[in-house]
């Protein structure tokens, strides 16, 4: 420290004097620092600024922004991480204490408390001094002296004077501070003066464009020419880039547009049309905001700005068409909000005064008077046209309602007059088709289930094309078509008299439907029968979506009940023949009980409720109550009862139970003569019955009684046998059904041991199986370990160290085993199904593997897998886990990559790794390259092995056309 106050105080004026005289700030200040650090004698001096949070009258942050130091000393700025030093190290009570309320502190570093004593001790200081510098009565920061050489302390007179020189400093931040604005304002003057000129000038252009573009939208007569060419004038007059009329689209009753639609639009010299910029001739509401379009252009009166003023999602939009600044008005026609006038700047950020924004309005307003006009000229002209047109087609109207009813005439008159229903229906349809001009008429008859009241599907009787083009191949409309088509059918064809128009005036979903036959336009009226909706006819348009009043209309209808009355005099006659039709009823109904019983065999595999249910349906044919299924045995020839039926019930307990020889049974004889079922006589046949079963049948009351034959590849597997009560004869036809349904159980009783036999077989195939993995693994390594240990035995009394060597392969070969072992487990526990994707069993494999492994394994499958026969796919694994297994043994691999390759042609497994490798040349010593090969052999793949010392092992197998190949 300076030994005389004097000397500090001329050192304080030097000081003031540099910063009251050097018209540069930032070199005033740093000499002043210069001289005071001199002059005071210490290390460093640092001037630190406030920076304060709103509303707080202590800062956050203390930043460093001038600073002087000693000769040796490292400057602060270069030594501390930041310059902004958080104002928690100094102390919110320090700060508050003695600098915003006092006059600054300083001393021994020890004197300083925590946390600042720490900080200033991590920087070398061993004495500190600091005062306010206050800015217009106001603390602004802090001026502080450190001493790093010697621990100095400063008496409180020169304190004082420390003072004042902070507060000389804190006079010249103000008074520069005090400049800085004065010319700041001066240049923002001189700035403000040029915008203004600039606006004067802009809205004077502004003014001629719209005189010019006012006066082409009041004297064109082509209207769209006239917008083109004022936004020509609008963009050339006002230099922007992009002038567009965008017109709004509403969906619904809604009082904002769902899109606005670009109708007329100008772009600069070398800039392309905003619309192609875009790539679409709409842009959604949801890109500017609903809110936003309410606020600015429905209510208000526009909105503009650089791109950045702009909400998302349509500041982005503007963006990335290089849009720097856009202004946008609403267009009104009739008071109405029409559209949008846009006006988009992209070489430069160009900014539109309110002045020039009313003038775009009054643009606007020109714009919307000139739609407005145009508008209500076409409407004109549109409704003297309309009138026109009107008129035309009530003549024509008029004209094809005479066609018609003539048409119809002719054609009832050969429906009443005809023969046959057949030939008249043909005949009157193509009158109809003709005199119509139709290009195709259907008559669809309508088809119902017992408990509907729409039909379940409609049957196409009569189908006539003008045109073959148009002809469609269907026997009518299915019940699918049928079930989606029930609503729209059963509100105009059963509720009301039809409908027609424009197919696209039909509801879905017919509308589509008629769409894919080629439709333009369709009338369809129902037919009835003596009062109930029978079906529909149709008449189709397909060269051109021809279009029929209510007048025309009503004559169809009439077509369509002279065809109804045609029919119901036929269904008259009809009636007559219906007896002959019985035994086609029969027929159906035989059909339907061999259809019942094949899906109750597809339903339920169980054997005994199958024939029970086919004891059921036979029984069901003739009114039988009680019947019997008997099983023949070859082996000791006798008959033994399975299922029976009692009273109509299932049982598995009938009441005779007897095994019977069938060499002590005449009736076997008979039976196995009958090439159908065989009546038998309880009066005239009495010993042709089981033994004791003729009794049983007369407790029973039985009538007649029926037996026939099970047979299987011409070999008796036994027979069916039942009873009626109330009957004694059987029609040929009755027969039939039984024997059909008799063959039924003959195949069921097939289907069920053959079943039995796969599954025998599938058992012993995996018993093959677990025999050939056990061969190929633990019984080679098995075979090895034997070697290995005879020949320790021959070793072990005269070259102890020959048979220590064989004992260690017997127990490396013992190891590899067990691991073999292992994954010949894991591999038994798959399912057969499995091995059909050996992508997935290979990666499950390596999943389980990779855990307990040093050496990564990775697996890459390049085209679509595909499934194998199981046994591919076995084998592909096992050669896998081979290769996998020897890599990890003997390879020292850093890395070991399987790849899995799909083609329609081939699938190749290559296993490679980056290990030792080895000469294949030499002997091999183990038996896992040899069991590689053989299984690629057995599924009649190659097998490939590249290998030298040094450069790692691949293997490669390939299987040619996987998809065929058998095991």
């Amino acid at each position: 420290m300076l030994n005389g106050r004097d000397q500090l105080l001329e050192t304080t004026a030097k000081a003031a004097n540099v910063l009251l005289t050097l018209e540069n700030f930032e070199q005033a200040l740093n000499t002043a620092l210069n001289i005071i650090g001199q002059g005071v004698g210490c290390d460093l001096i640092s001037v630190l600024e406030n920076s304060f949070e709103p509303s707080s009258p202590l800062p956050t942050v203390c930043s460093l922004i001038y600073e002087w130091t000693a000769p040796g000393i490292p400057p602060l700025m270069t030594t501390l991480e930041s310059t902004a030093i958080s104002a928690e190290i100094y102390g919110l009570a320090l700060l508050e204490t003695y600098f915003l309320n006092g006059d600054g502190f300083g001393g021994l570093i020890e004197e300083w408390d925590d946390p600042l004593r720490s900080f200033l001790a991590s920087l070398g200081v061993k004495s500190a001094y600091a005062v306010p510098i206050r800015v217009n009565g106001q603390w602004w920061g802090v001026l502080g002296f450190d001493y790093f050489r010697d621990a100095v302390r400063v008496s409180p007179a020169e304190v004082a004077i420390l003072r004042a020189i902070a507060d000389c400093i804190g006079s010249a931040i103000l008074r520069d501070r005090t400049q800085t604005e004065r010319e700041q304002i001066v240049l923002q003057r001189a700035d403000d003066l040029a915008a203004y000129n600039q606006v004067l000038q802009g809205r004077d252009r502004l003014f001629e464009a719209t005189a010019k573009a006012a006066n082409v939208l009041l004297t064109l007569e082509n209207f769209d020419a006239a917008v083109n060419t004022a936004l020509q004038f609008i963009g050339e007059g006002i230099g922007c880039d992009y002038v567009v009329v965008l017109e709004n689209m509403f969906e619904s009753a809604s009082s904002l547009p769902s899109s606005c639609d670009f109708i007329y639009e100008w772009a600069a010299p070398g800039f392309v049309l905003l619309s192609v910029v875009f790539g679409s001739a709409s842009l959604p509401a949801d890109l500017l905001g609903l809110d936003f379009m309410q606020q600015y252009f429905l209510e208000g009166e526009g909105f503009g700005g650089l791109s950045e003023v702009w909400n998302e999602p349509f500041r982005s939009a503007l963006v990335s068409v290089q849009v720097q600044s856009t202004y946008a008005v609403p267009i009104r026609v009739n008071g109405q909000w029409w559209g949008v006038l846009s006006l988009d700047y992209c070489r430069a950020p160009i900014q539109v005064s309110t002045a020039e924004i009313a003038v775009l309005r009054a643009i606007a307003d020109c714009i919307g008077s000139a739609i407005l006009r145009d508008r209500s000229q076409k409407e004109r002209e549109q409704g003297t046209r309309q009138r026109t047109a009107d008129l035309e087609a009530y003549n024509q109207s008029l004209l094809k309602r005479d066609q018609l009813l003539a048409v119809t005439a002719r054609a009832a008159n050969v429906l009443l007059t005809g023969d046959r229903i057949d030939a008249a229906m043909d005949t009157a349809l193509t009158i109809l088709i003709e005199g119509t001009g139709c290009d195709r008429l259907e008559v669809l008859e309508n088809i119902y289930d017992a408990s509907s009241e729409m039909p379940v599907r409609y049957l196409d009787t009569i189908l006539k094309c003008r045109d073959p083009n148009f002809e469609i191949v269907r026997d009518g409309i299915g019940p699918a078509a049928a079930a989606r088509l029930s609503d729209v059918f059963k509100k105009y064809f059963l509720e009301m008299d039809g409908f027609g128009g424009l197919v696209e005036e039909w509801d879905e979903p017919l509308r589509s439907w008629l769409a894919n036959i080629h439709i333009q336009s369709t009338y369809a009226v129902p037919i009835r029968v003596n009062g109930q909706w029978w079906g529909i006819l149709c008449f189709d348009y397909c060269r051109a979506p021809i279009q029929f009043g209510q007048a025309e209309v009503a004559v169809l209808r009439t077509m369509a009940d002279c065809i109804g009355s045609a029919i119901q005099r036929d269904r008259a006659q009809q009636f007559i023949l219906q007896a002959e039709q019985n035994r086609a009823v029969e027929l159906v109904k035989a059909n339907a009980a061999m259809r019942r019983s094949i899906d109750w065999l597809a339903r339920d595999p169980d054997m005994n409720a199958f024939l029970g249910h086919q004891l059921q349906e036979i029984s069901a044919q003739f009114n039988a109550k009680d019947a019997q299924i008997f099983f023949y045995n070859p082996q000791d020839r006798t008959l033994q009862v399975s299922v029976g039926l009692v009273d109509g019930k299932i049982t598995l307990s009938p009441p005779y139970t007897h095994k019977v020889c069938v060499d002590d049974w005449p009736g076997w004889e008979v039976l196995l003569k009958s090439p159908q079922p065989r009546p038998f006589n309880l009066e005239t046949e009495p010993h042709l019955f089981l033994p004791n079963y003729l009794e049983f049948h007369r407790s029973r009351n039985h009538r007649g009684i029926v037996c026939t034959l099970l047979r299987q590849d011409e070999q008796p597997i036994g027979f069916i046998g039942f009873a009626c009560r109330d009957r004694e004869a059987f029609s040929e036809s009755e027969f039939e059904l039984v024997q059909a349904l008799a063959q039924q159980v003959t195949l069921a009783i097939q289907l069920t041991r053959l079943a039995e036999e796969a599954q025998q077989a599938a058992l012993l195939q995996e018993r093959a199986r677990v025999a050939r993995e056990i061969h190929d693994t633990l019984a080679q390594a098995f075979g090895g370990i034997v070697m290995q240990l005879q020949a320790v035995d021959y070793f072990a009394s005269h070259q102890p160290a020959q048979a220590q060597t064989h004992l260690m392969t017997a127990l490396a070969l013992a190891k590899d085993g067990l691991a073999e072992a292992r994954r010949s487990v894991w591999t038994l526990y798959l399912e057969t199904s499995e091995y059909e994707d050996p992508a997935q069993t290979i990666a499950r494999f390596i999943e389980q593997t990779s855990p307990g492994q040093a050496t990564p394994i990775s697996l890459e499958i390049q085209g679509d897998p595909y499934r194998l026969h199981p046994d591919l796919g076995l084998n592909l694994l096992r050669i896998a886990q081979e290769a996998i297994a020897n890599a990890l043994r003997h390879a020292q691999a850093d890395l070991i990559h399987l790849n899995l390759t799909y083609s329609p042609q081939a699938l190749r497994l290559s296993i490679r790794d980056n290990g030792c490798g080895f000469d294949p040349t030499l002997p091999a010593r183990g038996f896992g390259l040899a069991g590689m090969q053989q299984r690629a052999a057995r599924i009649g793949a190659t097998w490939h092995l590249v290998s030298r010392p040094g450069e790692g092992t691949a293997i490669t197998v390939t299987l040619e056309n996987p998809t065929l190949a058998q095991t």
